[in-house]
Order: structure tokens, then C-alpha cells, then sequence
């Protein structure tokens, strides 16, 4: 892929986000945080964990290696989690804003939470999150369907139709 075409994914990534978020708008607090057995847990804790998985790839991709943890409580609501990923979507915008063709090979080196240290070009560092929150926002899709929700599609194609 070129850095144009990460661009293009990424804006794709920040409007798939939103859509999910948006969709768990109207649950109450209880629904929102209910245990429902899928790898997280709650439609909450499945949105930090993408939330935050995001911010801290974008850090590695600029070379630290953060180690702090997301605590589930401090996202209350959609609206917290929303205000938080903003930000995070505006410093991977600016990144990628200022992204080349070459600098997709280059490799960045992290330490992860467990204290290994790996490697990745930063071309499959881009890859990974994209498809990391992808697949986390299907799970989000079959919780929120569980809670008798309506879910939005989050098809790529969509994301085209939707600009045309």
C-alpha cells in the first residue's frame, strides 16, 4: 500500500469508529457495561480497548513504547469515549498527514506491555491497527444485536458510497 492509500484507510477507520460509537449512543448504563461473554466483555470495555489500542500505536509508530493501561470506569458513557478518540483520530490524521511512500518500510522498534521488544515496518504497523479495530468493531456489531440493537454497517464500500 502507499501512504495515499493509508490515508484513505485510515479515514475510513475514524468514520467506522464514529458509526459504532454513534450505535451505542442510546444504551443505558447497564446495557453499555453488561457482561455479554465476548472477548472483552461489555460494549464499553470493547470500545476502550479499541480506543485505546489506537492511541498506543500511534505512539509506537512515533517511536515510544507507552506503557500505561486504559481503566475500563474512566468511560462512563459513549460521550467520554467519543471526546478521547477525537483526539487520538486528529494525531493519527497529522501523522499520517506527513507520511511517505519510503517511510512505510522503515522499521520502529517498541516494548510492549510484557516488557519483549519487537520490531514491524511501520507499513505493517498501519496493516495491524486497521484490522485490529475492524475486527473489534464485528464484535461490537454482534453485542449490540444481542442488546436487541440496531447495528450499523461499517462496510468499506459503504464508506465510499457515503462521500459520493
Amino acid at each position: 500500500m502507499t501512504a495515499d492509500e493509508f490515508r484513505t484507510l485510515y479515514k475510513y477507520n475514524a468514520w467506522a469508529n464514529r458509526r459504532i460509537t454513534g450505535a451505542s449512543r442510546p444504551l443505558d448504563p447497564d446495557a453499555f457495561t453488561r457482561n455479554l461473554g465476548d472477548s472483552l466483555g461489555s460494549i464499553r470495555n470493547t470500545l476502550v480497548h479499541v480506543m485505546w489500542a489506537e492511541a498506543i500505536w500511534l505512539q509506537r509508530w512515533q517511536g515510544r513504547s507507552p506503557q500505561e493501561r486504559p481503566v475500563n470506569e474512566d468511560f462512563p458513557d459513549t460521550a467520554a469515549i467519543e471526546k478521547s478518540w477525537r483526539d487520538i483520530e486528529h494525531g493519527q490524521q497529522a501523522f499520517l498527514r506527513v507520511l511517505t511512500d519510503d517511510a512505510l518500510a522503515k522499521r520502529i522498534g517498541y516494548v510492549n506491555f510484557a516488557g519483549q521488544t519487537w520490531e514491524y515496518s511501520l507499513g505493517q504497523m498501519l496493516h495491524h491497527v486497521a484490522n485490529h479495530s475492524t475486527y473489534h468493531r464485528g464484535q461490537v456489531v454482534t453485542m449490540l444485536r444481542q442488546l436487541g440493537q440496531k447495528a450499523p454497517s461499517t462496510d468499506y464500500l459503504l464508506y465510499f458510497d457515503e462521500l459520493a
